[in-house]
């Protein structure tokens, strides 16, 4: 007899914790079905249909990192290789969405279990609490299900839950926030969390910031509204922290919006980027100052002659590079993007690329985001350059 587990939540939106959960289940179960719960009563962050692109677009990513988990390892992150099943066995994992009680939907579903994940010592009395009334329901019906609570296996992962990642969201740590979720996650949470960021830069932006939404979701894993998000909490960092102080800041937050407007994979990406803008607002003052701004972060730039908000967007978007928590992450994204690539073209083009910024005498132009991500980025430039050279 198949085993089925039957995993319940709302996951809005989904975490890590709540995969590491679909992880375990995995090794002990045939098959899980991921039922999300949908309480009409409530009003919903996420509407069902985004949940369940999140929850199916986040399996993809850990596939990702799977493939790629050496470049994870490199920076400190565990291994993902519990997800072996998914990338190999498609069926492994089924989405179902119920608003009735979690029992009937599992039963519906051919479950065998239902499983329940206990987080920290605390949610063990509720677990328990939930077990004694699914185990009465069940009897009312005359059927069985097996009851299984699987404890997060990490320790980092243990006070990871939605409410946390939303909550993160809303202080603006958007970069603290990426260690909860994956990055496909990420980047759904960022379309709600930035709106009124850009909304309060121009007039009758909503129409606008719909725009900038559809070009930041199609084909991109790193190019998302999660790196528009690392470069504006990066922005607010260093400003609070009296670190730097922007001449014009909302030419400077336009222009990240829209750094990466047009991304073609072409040399004439962020000149494609900037003409964007100066036909948006009409070749005004303003759309000449972000369009400057644009072409600040163009990777052949010279740097020897940018103005003080040229040098803050130049190494705010290249502040990742400094990154060890989220280096990896954007290393194996990165090459999602370049898909169509092969393993040794991708490998001889990236080698290149990463060893011509290890030649630059300074990666970082101001020198408050030198002595912050200097020697951490050429380390970490280091290290992939290695990975890669085995290609």
């Amino acid at each position: 007899m198949e085993k089925i587990g039957f995993y319940a939540g709302s996951f809005a939106p989904i975490t890590r914790g709540h995969l590491s959960i679909i992880n375990e289940a995995l090794n002990d179960y045939d098959k899980v079905i991921v039922g999300i719960g949908i309480n009409p009563s409530k009003p919903q962050t996420y509407s069902k249909e985004e949940r369940v692109s999140m929850i199916t677009s986040s399996l993809e990513d850990l596939c990702w990192e799977h493939r790629y988990q050496d470049l994870l390892q490199l920076y400190g992150n565990t291994s993902t290789s519990g997800f072996e099943q998914i990338s190999h066995k498609k069926d492994a994992i089924d989405i179902v969405s119920y608003s009735d009680l979690t029992v009937d939907c599992a039963l519906q579903n051919g479950a065998t279990a239902l499983i329940r994940g206990e987080r920290i010592v605390g949610d063990h009395d509720a677990e328990m609490q939930t077990a004694l009334l699914n185990r009465q329901i069940l009897e009312v019906r005359k059927a069985h299900l097996s009851m299984a609570t699987i404890p997060v296996q990490r320790e980092e992962l243990t006070y990871v839950s939605s409410s946390n990642a939303k909550a993160l969201c809303s202080l603006g740590e958007y970069i603290v926030a990426q260690r909860y979720v994956t990055p496909s996650v990420h980047a759904v949470m960022m379309e709600k969390c930035l709106q009124p960021t850009f909304v309060g830069l121009i007039h009758n932006a909503d129409e606008i910031y719909a725009d900038v939404i559809i070009n930041y979701i199609s084909n991109r894993h790193y190019h998302t509204l999660s790196h528009i998000a690392y470069m504006l909490n990066y922005l607010h960092i260093m400003e609070n922290l009296g670190h730097i102080k922007a001449d014009n800041f909302q030419a400077l937050k336009l222009a990240i919006f829209f750094h990466d407007y047009v991304m073609e994979k072409k040399e004439d990406d962020v000149a494609q980027s900037a003409a964007y803008v100066c036909n948006l607002f009409f070749n005004t003052k303003l759309a000449t100052q972000v369009a400057d701004l644009i072409m600040a972060t163009e990777h052949l730039q010279a740097t020897s002659s940018m103005t003080n908000d040229m040098q803050i967007i130049h190494d705010l978007d290249f502040a990742i590079l400094g990154d060890r928590n989220n280096y990896g992450h954007y290393a194996i994204n990165l090459r999602r993007e370049y898909a169509d690539y092969s393993e040794k073209d991708y490998a001889k083009g990236r080698t290149e690329f990463l060893q011509n910024l290890l030649f630059r005498p300074r990666l970082f132009v101001n020198d408050a985001f030198a002595a912050m991500f200097e020697q951490d980025a050429r380390a970490n430039i280091e290290q992939e350059t290695a990975y890669w050279a085995k290609f």
